[in-house]
């Protein structure tokens, strides 16, 4: 775990001084309307988390919508880097060191919880439904969780080993960060429903699969209610 946690500042610090941009899929889930997607709008003033703050891309944009926003990530200096970032665009949300199966909020704290490129990511001796259960218990009854889980055809699961949880023990990285950490991926939405069903219902998907140049990226979408 420290291995991940070492490389991940030490990769989000070489780009703390350049400008980011949202994740698209965060964009057009929280602000545009399509005929699969039931997530009901979320309004200005609510309670939003976003989990694996990074380098804040996804932060800024749920500040910009007038949301009261939270974030975690995995060390100290990863979060005063951030901070430092939204500062400087005028904004202050209350960002928190925590893991996807630690949280360091109260139960029925949120609305919503978004969890771009990190429900997937597993802990030593825990699992994506031990990082399922965490997000469900600081989520209000009736609250949205928008997440993206790996196809087990993307580039980050090439030459892994898979683990009898379903999770797989990462061998190669292009950005050199997840090598010996376990994350988990799935082959279709049917997977994905059955991880999540035990907490949430009412389920809508999307999927993206790009070749960024030799890079083949191949996520689901999930949006999610809570029961």
């Amino acid at each position: 775990m420290e291995n991940i946690n070492e490389n991940y500042t030490s990769f989000y610090n070489q780009k703390k001084h350049l400008k980011v941009y949202p994740t698209e899929f965060v964009v057009r889930t929280f602000l545009a309307n399509y005929p699969n997607l039931n997530m009901e709008k979320v309004t200005t003033g609510s309670k939003v988390l976003d989990i694996g703050i990074g380098d804040g891309r996804n932060t800024l944009f749920l500040c910009e919508q007038g949301y009261d926003v939270y974030g975690t990530e995995i060390t100290k200096d990863i979060v005063d880097q951030t901070k430092n970032r939204l500062k400087e665009n005028g904004y202050s949300p209350n960002l928190s060191v925590g893991r996807n199966a630690k949280l360091p909020y109260e139960d029925s704290f949120f609305d919503t919880v978004l969890a771009c490129h990190v429900c997937y990511y597993c802990d030593e001796g825990e699992s994506i439904k031990d990082n399922l259960a965490e997000y469900s218990r600081t989520i209000k009854p009736g609250g949205w969780l928008v997440a993206s889980v790996g196809h087990e055809n993307s580039f980050l699961y090439e030459g892994a080993e898979k683990l009898e949880d379903g999770s797989m023990l990462i061998k190669k990285d292009y950005y050199n960060n997840r090598i010996g950490y376990r994350l988990h991926c799935v082959k279709n939405t049917e997977e994905i429903e059955a991880l999540f069903s035990e907490w949430f219902d009412n389920f809508s998907f999307g999927e993206e699969h790009n070749n960024y140049y030799g890079i083949d990226a191949h996520v689901f979408w999930v949006v999610c209610q809570k029961k």
